[in-house]
Parts: structure tokens; C-alpha cells; sequence
């Protein structure tokens, strides 16, 4: 049978089921809405003999289109009448269409409004007519829309609140960023007549970079709620979508609305997802995007926009890593670099976030400042609420503690019962009997709220901060007083770096900048990288601690990209001493022997030094047994300019040393007297032979370290520095002092 056999047959079909289910609505006092399939089928079944032989699946089918007709027809309000009024008698029945006929222009309905080609019917191809009814109210709404040339875009809701569930006071330690956010944003937005009068440009955009952590987000959130402004946040990677076209459109609707609401202040957070340098972009979309970005931002002015100002403020940890044109001059040509705090801004940072928490008077937040080196503003939140969870932890502790003491004697008793609740279950009922008690006192100790000194103490070794996490060692505990004698060592190094971070103004009141560089080498085992932890300690400064060998990779560009981050967490973190371990391994000496790739990454440390000596607040140390191999060029004033060695102690000396590790330990003082006679020991080798007079003391069963243990554990221990002299040759050569 051909195609059109079995349309023919089917709208025969339909008109015969048509005059059944009317059968049924006159007899059934029923909605049409409300009939089912099901319900139209098994009454056919039941009292038309014609239909029932039909396949079911057909007759199915048929009711399901006659029933879609007439529950539209019921609802459809622009409908000639009531069905009755549509299949009269007379007249009337002469202006109304065959009912086939509408079943047909609703099946040729239903498959164009689907997006199906256009079926044959007759030979002819079905063309759109006046008066064929959409399926449904939204394809009517849909085409409207086409009709009024809307092509019915989704278009974003831009919240332009600012966000006043944060406080400007709340944010401490940053005042020097406080203050030139001061500068750019205040006057610009709530006065910006007074820039048109003078006819100067306002700042355009304003980029915050520095490490993860420090308060970019959430200073500049709370500098838009200070200033009351409208203010559009834009999250980088929620503007980026797969569709072509959407993330350049998102960027274009939120730079229009900011210029429909002006003053407006943008905030654009992790620029850097969607703003990459465009040679190395992957993909031709995340060029659009910077290219949109570009377009937007240079659309800003005042003058194109009826003097109206719009500030964009954008944050990223990654600022090399932005494409240049958005950094030139009239886009974001202010920079500031929010860096790792020092030991007074961790102060500030930390009573600022506890202003609205209750906190015991015995909290020392000076003595916490000093032993959170290395903690940024996000480090030191995460400090105060786990001090505060473990109070509640106690509390929580003292609760269940005064539950069992009150507990009765049938709960003793119900001990013995063998269905008895697990003691897990049992310790969950009692808090929790305990807590519902409102009416029961406090545990005694639990008066108050207050979140005590010993909370902090007890979290905080428990943190570690985000310096560490990203592989960046932070010592803050070691002291002059741990590093025996080498005395002149350390004064140069009190003259070289601490008093500089100390005191930087008298340097400047005289005229001289302090050595960019200090090289510490000598015999292995003699306190070189002990001193470069006790010059950091002592000056309060960031300590980043590198290790030679750990910065060379194998793959090509990786280690020069490794010494450059070095020193861009430097500059984040300035007051900072970069300590190089076992310098040798990275810049050995140039020649025809070195392969390429060293030769390159000691050209970029050389490079990154030569950049120190216009930047003030890093210093670098090194340290080396083999200053013979380390390149000249790193030598020379400028760089590594200032040479000590650290050589083997002398007799007194030495018994100074192992006063100093025997402060540490239950051992009597006095006997440190034995290292006078340990002639050739290092600082590391006296350390050895103290473990090793240890260990006798255990094994003949005793606790306290007699003399007797450490003579015969000097049997056991030698000295570990073999040839002095060729250290005494080298000394000539290199030693200042």
C-alpha cells in the first residue's frame, strides 16, 4: 500500500473513532480532560463491534489524536463554539471544516511544527496556512516572538547589589593596600564631575595579583560595600562556555549593564582563566574572549558614556600569565602586589578577623603572629576556626562528661541485658538527653564562651600554611642562642641582612644599600644552613628554603621556569631570605663541558639576581663546600658579593656548640666540657656523638647521660671533615674574613 493509502486510511480511521468517543462524552458525564486511552479503548472493545477488530496498537493510536483534538478544542478559547455547536446541523455544518479535515491539518501541523519535512498529501506538498492552530500556547508565544523579530535569546539576570555582608574593618594588616585602593576608587566613583571639570582621565582598571590566600577577593568585595556603589561581579571560568559566541556575549551584557548602572565598579575574579596571553592560547574561543575583553574594556570612558565612571578591579595569583595588552596604560595600568604578611601584619590580620568573636583575655595575638610565619590572611581564618571548633569539641566533651557522672543505676544495671545499646549509641543518647536539659547548669570550667589562648596553641601545629603547601619551607623557631660560637660570622650577618629588614631607614639616612647577596661555604657539617634559619628567624622575615638539585628538571624550560617562581614568591613575600642549599649543583661553572640546559638556568639566575638590586626587601643566601665550581659570575659584587666561611671550630668553640644541643635535652651542662678535647669535630659531628652517648646511656638500662657515656662514644664517632687542607687552600683564595 502506498504512503498515501495509509494516511487516507488513518484519517478514516480517526473520523470513525472521532463519533465513537463523542458517543462516549455524551454518555459519560466526564471531562474531556480527564479521559484516558485506556478508559475510550475498553469501552470500544466492549460496544462497537467494527473498531474492536482493529490492531490495538492502531486503535490506540487514533484515540490518543482524537482525544489531543478535542481536549485543545475545550481549552482553546478562540474556537468557533462548544464541540455541539461544531458538528451541528444545517447551515452551521456547512462552515465548519470536515472533522477529517481537521484531523488532517492537525496531524500536518503537528509534523511541521516538529522540525520533520513537510509530508506529501494528495501529490502536493502541505503549505503553511492562516488558521492551522500551533500545538501548545509556547509555540504560538515562540513564533510571536520571531514575528516581532526577537529571536528569544536567553538573556542573564546581573545582580548590581554591592555585597555589604562584608566589612572593610573586618579586613586588618593591609592598610598600605587600603590605602592606594583609597586613591583610585573613591574619588573616581563618587566624584567623578571633578575629574571631568579637570580634565583628567580616572583610572580604567585596577589588577590585585599575589599568592593564593592573601585577601584579594575579599578586600575588594569590601571596598565595594564601603563605597555603596553598583557593583558586577564577574567569576572567570563561570563566563566561559562551550557555545560559540556565549562567553563573549556574557562579557559584553555584564560591561553593559555596568555602563547602564554607572558608577559601577567590575570585579573580575581569576582574570587569568579568561584573559591567557593569546600565543599560547589552545583554542581560538579563549582568543575571542580576550579580544571581547579588550573591546569592552576600551569602551569604558567617561566621555562615551555621559561621564559616568566604570572602574574594573580585577584578582589573580598568576599576573605573568595575562595576555600584555590588557596591562598597558588605559586598561589595567595600575598594579598592586598584595604579598605574604610579616609578623605585624599577621597581628593586625588576626584581631581584625576576631572583632566580633568573643575571645579570652588571656589570648597573646603578638606571641601568635610570631609563631604562624608563613600564614596568609586565609591560613590565619582557618586558625581562628579551629580554635573555635575545638572549644565546642571541649564543651561538647564536658557535656557527656557531666551525663554519665548523673547517669541512674538502672542505666548501670541495663548493662547486663544483652540487646543493650552499643556504648557508641548510648554516649549519642546521653548528649543528647544533655543537651535538651536547658534547665541543668553549665559544666564547671565552661562558664564562659570565650575562645582561650590554650585553643589556638592546640590547633596550630595542626595548620599548615599555604607557603608549605606549595613547597616553600617557612622556619621560625630557630635563634642566635641555638647556634654555638662563630662569632664573626654572625655578626657580618647581622650587618648584611637583619639590621637591612630591621632598620632599612638608617641604611637609606646613609647613603648605601645593603649586599643583595651573602655566599656561606666551608668544610660540610659546620652550621652553614643553621645560620641562614637563625638570620631569617631573627630578622622576622619570610624564609624560602631551596635546595640545589630539587629546582632541575629534565624536561626543557622546567627548571628555569622553577628558579623564576622562586623568586616571584619572593617578591610576594618581601621581607624574604631565599636560602639556596648546595648552590654548586645549580650554577656550576660555565664552559665547553656544560650541557645547554644548565648553561640556561644559570644565565636565569643570574638574571633574577641582577633584577634583586632594584628591589628592595629580598635577600638571598647560599650555601656551598665547593666554591671553586660555582660560576664567577655569580661572585661578583652585586649578586653573591659578600663570601663568609664557616670553617671547623676551635676548642672553645666546640664546647659552646654542644652547650647549645644540650640546652635542648634533660643532659647536665657541665658536661659539654668533654668537646674541648674532640679535636676535628664539626657542629654535625658533635651532634652524633651526643645521640651516640645516648644510646649507651639506654643500653646499660640508665636515664641520665654520664660522662663516662660520652668518652666512650667519642671511640665510636670521627671527625667527618677529611681534608682540611685543601679547605685552607680554597680559604686563601676566597675568605674575607
Amino acid at each position: 500500500m502506498s504512503s498515501r493509502g495509509r494516511l487516507t486510511l488513518r484519517q478514516g480511521l480517526d473520523k470513525e473513532v472521532y463519533q465513537v468517543v463523542r458517543k462516549y462524552l455524551d454518555e459519560q458525564p466526564e471531562s474531556v480532560k480527564k479521559v484516558k486511552v485506556y478508559t475510550v479503548y475498553d469501552w470500544i472493545k466492549n460496544s462497537n463491534s467494527s473498531l474492536k477488530r482493529k490492531p490495538k496498537k492502531l486503535l490506540e493510536d487514533s484515540i490518543e489524536r482524537v482525544l489531543t483534538v478535542l481536549q485543545e478544542d475545550a481549552s482553546d478559547e478562540e474556537e468557533l463554539g462548544s464541540i455541539e455547536g461544531d458538528f451541528g446541523s444545517g447551515e452551521e455544518q456547512q462552515k465548519v471544516p470536515d472533522s477529517s479535515d481537521l484531523m488532517n491539518k492537525h496531524i500536518i501541523g503537528s509534523w511541521a511544527s516538529s522540525g520533520t519535512s513537510t509530508p506529501v498529501v494528495n501529490g502536493e506538498k502541505s503549505k503553511k496556512r492562516d488558521g492551522v492552530r500551533p500545538a501548545n500556547g509556547e509555540r504560538e508565544s515562540k513564533k510571536q516572538k520571531r514575528a516581532d523579530g526577537r529571536d528569544g535569546e536567553k538573556t542573564t539576570k546581573i545582580d548590581t547589589s554591592p555585597p555589604n555582608y562584608v566589612r572593610l574593618e573586618d579586613v586588618g594588616g593591609v592598610d598600605s593596600i587600603k590605602r592606594e585602593l583609597k586613591d583610585h576608587l573613591v574619588l573616581p566613583l563618587l566624584c567623578p564631575e571633578e575629574y571631568v571639570k579637570r580634565k583628567i582621565p580616572i583610572p580604567r582598571g585596577i589588577l590585585l595579583h599575589g599568592p593564593p590566600g592573601c585577601g584579594k577577593t575579599v578586600i575588594s568585595r569590601a571596598f565595594a560595600a564601603k563605597l555603596g556603589v553598583p557593583f558586577i561581579e564577574i567569576l572567570g571560568p563561570s563566563v566561559v562556555s562551550g557555545m560559540s559566541g556565549e562567553s563573549e556575549k556574557q562579557i559584553r551584557e555584564h560591561f553593559e549593564k555596568a555602563k547602564e548602572v554607572a558608577p559601577c565598579l567590575i570585579f573580575i575574579d581569576e582574570i587569568d582563566v579568561i584573559a591567557p596571553k593569546r600565543d599560547t592560547a589552545q583554542s581560538q574561543m579563549e582568543k575571542r574572549i580576550v579580544a571581547q575583553l579588550l573591546i569592552s574594556m576600551d569602551g569604558l570612558a567617561m566621555e562615551a558614556n555621559d561621564g559616568k565612571p566604570v572602574i574594573v578591579l580585577a584578582a589573580t595569583n598568576r599576573p605573568d600569565s595575562l595576555d600584555p595588552a590588557l596591562r598597558r596604560g588605559g586598561r589595567f595600568d595600575t598594579e598592586i602586589n598584595m604579598g605574604v604578611p610579616n609578623e605585624s601584619m599577621r597581628e593586625l590580620i588576626l584581631r581584625a578577623q576576631t572583632r566580633d568573636t568573643h575571645i579570652a583575655p588571656d589570648v597573646d595575638f603578638a606571641k601568635l603572629a610570631k609563631m604562624t610565619a608563613g600564614f596568609v590572611g586565609a591560613d590565619l581564618r582557618d586558625l581562628v576556626g579551629k580554635a573555635g571548633t575545638w572549644s565546642m569539641d571541649q564543651y561538647r566533651e564536658a557535656l557527656e562528661k557531666q551525663s554519665v557522672e548523673t547517669e541512674t543505676e538502672m542505666e548501670i544495671d541495663d548493662e547486663a541485658d544483652l540487646r543493650k545499646p552499643s556504648d557508641m549509641d548510648r554516649s549519642i543518647s546521653r548528649l543528647i538527653n544533655r543537651v535538651r536539659d536547658k534547665d541543668r547548669e553549665r559544666p564547671i570550667g565552661f562558664e564562659d564562651t570565650a575562645i582561650t589562648m590554650e585553643a589556638f596553641e592546640a590547633v596550630l601545629p595542626g595548620i599548615q600554611p599555604s607557603s608549605k603547601r606549595e613547597g616553600f619551607a617557612t622556619v621560625p623557631d630557630t635563634t642566635w642562642a641555638d647556634v654555638g660560637a662563630l662569632d664573626s660570622v654572625r655578626d657580618e650577618l647581622q650587618t648584611a641582612i637583619v639590621e637591612p629588614i630591621r632598620n632599612p631607614q638608617r641604611y637609606k639616612k646613609v647613603g648605601i644599600s645593603a649586599p643583595t647577596g651573602v655566599l656561606l661555604w666551608g668544610p660540610p657539617g659546620c652550621g652553614k644552613t643553621l645560620l641562614a634559619k637563625a638570620v631569617a628567624a631573627e630578622s622576622k622575615a619570610n624564609f624560602i628554603s631551596v635546595k640545589g638539585p630539587e629546582l632541575l628538571n629534565k624536561y626543557v624550560g622546567e627548571s628555569e621556569r622553577a628558579v623564576r617562581q622562586v623568586f616571584m614568591r619572593a617578591r610576594s613575600s618581601i621581607p624574604c631570605v631565599i636560602f639556596f642549599d648546595e648552590l654548586d649543583a645549580l650554577v656550576p661553572r660555565r664552559n665547553e663541558a656544560l650541557s645547554e640546559a644548565s648553561a640556561r638556568v644559570v644565565n636565569t639566575l643570574l638574571t633574577e639576581l641582577d633584577g634583586l638590586s632594584t628591589r628592595e626587601g629580598i635577600y638571598l643566601i647560599a650555601a656551598t663546600n665547593r666554591p671553586d665550581i660555582i660560576d664567577d659570575a655569580m661572585l661578583r659584587p652585586g649578586r653573591l658579593e659578600t663570601l663568609l666561611y664557616v670553617g671547623l671550630p676551635g676548642a672553645d668553640e666546640r664546647v659552646e656548640i654542644l652547650r647549645a644541643l644540650i640546652k635542648k635535652t634533660p643532659i647536665d651542662p657541665t658536661l659539654a666540657s668533654i668537646a674541648s678535647v674532640c679535636n676535628d669535630f664539626s657542629g654535625a659531628d658533635l651532634g652524633s656523638l651526643l645521640r651516640k652517648a645516648g644510646q649507651l646511656t639506654l643500653k646499660r638500662g640508665s636515664d641520665n647521660v654520664q660522662y663516662s657515656d660520652l668518652l666512650e662514644a667519642m671511640l665510636h664517632v670521627k671527625p667527618s671533615v677529611g681534608d682540611l687542607s685543601r679547605y685552607e687552600k680554597l680559604k686563601k683564595k676566597f675568605a674575607m674574613f
